[in-house]
């Protein structure tokens, strides 16, 4: 039997006590930049920013993990990153997945392995989305599998 999203963030001992149900571990101002056609598919949230902030302050941390229920057996997970959406902060989002992927990998291996093929690594932007679909930072973003800055995410 597969692990759930809630099992596998609660058996990270760094992460201990950050699970929430459905969005609740998003700050309010976020948590409506987020939609699921069906609530009853969302299998909880991960503040992983605050989690991390007192041991890794000084760490490019990623903001959220948000788990979704593919099948009866399956979660699957949906990185979250609250970020302005200009050229120049292209290359901080890039390294702030380098730094999530790298982190996963050595800590909550099953996490890393939960992500979503599609829409993985979700870019919201702050604010104004200062380039375009087609660009060549777009490109870059594209080829790491993080979507383009989005302002409401829509999970499949």
């Amino acid at each position: 039997m597969r692990m759930r999203f809630k099992q596998v963030v609660e058996a990270v001992p760094q992460l201990r006590g950050a699970f929430r149900p459905g969005l609740q571990a998003l700050k309010g101002e976020h948590r409506g930049r987020i939609r699921c056609s069906d609530t009853r598919r969302l299998a909880g949230s991960l503040d992983l920013d605050s989690s991390l902030q007192d041991s890794l302050p000084d760490d490019p941390r990623w903001d959220y993990g948000v788990g979704v229920t593919v099948r009866q057996d399956a979660d699957r997970c949906h990185w979250v990153e609250v970020h302005p959406a200009t050229e120049g902060e292209v290359r901080n989002v890039l390294k702030k997945q380098d730094w999530l992927k790298a982190w996963l990998g050595r800590h909550a291996p099953v996490l890393l392995e939960m992500t979503a093929t599609e829409n993985g690594y979700v870019w919201i932007a702050t604010k104004a989305i200062g380039f375009r679909p087609g660009s060549p930072k777009a490109k870059q973003l594209e080829a790491r599998g993080i979507s383009l800055p989005c302002k409401r995410f829509v999970i499949p």
